[in-house]
């Protein structure tokens, strides 16, 4: 009997194949429908002819039922389906990258939390790679004490608040895009995270307990991450503009330390030095 690991691969890689072949129209395969064609995306057939493999073993693909596949094809269906950079990483890794290790407790070493003091009053915290906050400055604590229940054990989760936490959905001026895209992020390491329990079951719970997340789950949407800029509301601050990057830590690649920070001297950032003093 296969391992249940490659079950879950298999799966996950046929379920994203059915979902990028319905996104490409004919007219972008340079297919020119008839006037009977139903289907939104592309056919089976189709993907199969333009990537050269057969119609019954793309089916089987998609269906979960294919043991390893090679390089060389995995390109070409890319090119059928017309993916991007990072879709076409995805669809590489949910072939055959190797499944991670279920990571142990998360150690944040004194560099790291040196590092956080340092950035503040700008606002900075340490998540894995499933969005788990395991460390955070004086700032971000300050935000987390206005929250009328402090989360804790599997629930101090980014994702898990975004979709679960009324003070979150307030803090977000744009949360519906902001709950998209970060969906696409955790999705983004779905293929990393093959048979990692803890990841497994964060979207099980997510998926079990949040109709919106199932549904941007469902959809299959990727994306990498890129710094960028939000919009924050806060009830004595006002409405705030910060900018964001991410800095991954180098000795743990499960860690990344994401900082929130507004340029010297702007409106966004004597917001952050009240903040820093409440």
């Amino acid at each position: 009997m296969p391992a249940p690991t490659a079950d879950a691969r298999r799966r996950e890689l046929g379920d994203f194949l059915r979902s990028r072949r319905g996104r490409v129209t004919p007219q972008e395969a340079g297919i020119v429908p008839g006037p009977r064609r139903r289907t939104p995306g592309l056919r089976r057939e189709e993907v199969a002819a333009a990537a050269g493999v057969s119609l019954t073993w793309y089916t089987w693909l998609e269906q979960g039922r294919v043991n390893g596949v090679s390089r060389q094809v995995l390109d070409s269906l890319a090119r059928a389906l017309r993916l991007g950079d990072a879709e076409h990483r995805h669809l590489l890794e949910l072939a055959g990258e190797p499944a991670a290790e279920p990571p142990g407790p998360a150690t944040v070493t004194r560099e790291v939390r040196d590092l956080l003091a340092m950035v503040e009053p700008n606002l900075a915290h340490v998540v894995t790679r499933r969005f788990d906050l395991v460390a955070w400055n004086a700032p971000v604590d300050a935000l987390l004490r206005t929250m009328p229940e402090r989360p804790s054990g599997e629930d101090l989760n980014v994702v898990w608040l975004m979709f679960h936490s009324a003070w979150m959905r307030e803090r977000f001026v744009e949360w519906e895009a902001e709950a998209r895209w970060l969906t696409a992020l955790l999705r983004n390491e779905a293929g990393r995270q093959v048979g990692n329990p803890g990841f497994e079951r964060l979207v099980a719970r997510l998926t079990a307990t949040s109709p919106r997340f199932r549904a941007f789950w469902e959809s299959h949407d990727i994306t990498p991450f890129t710094p960028s800029e939000r919009r924050f509301r806060h009830p004595d601050l006002g409405e705030v503009t910060l900018r964001y990057m991410k800095i991954n830590v180098e000795n743990d690649p499960d860690q990344s330390v994401l900082v929130h920070y507004a340029a010297p001297g702007s409106p966004a950032a004597e917001a952050l030095a009240r903040l820093s003093r409440a």
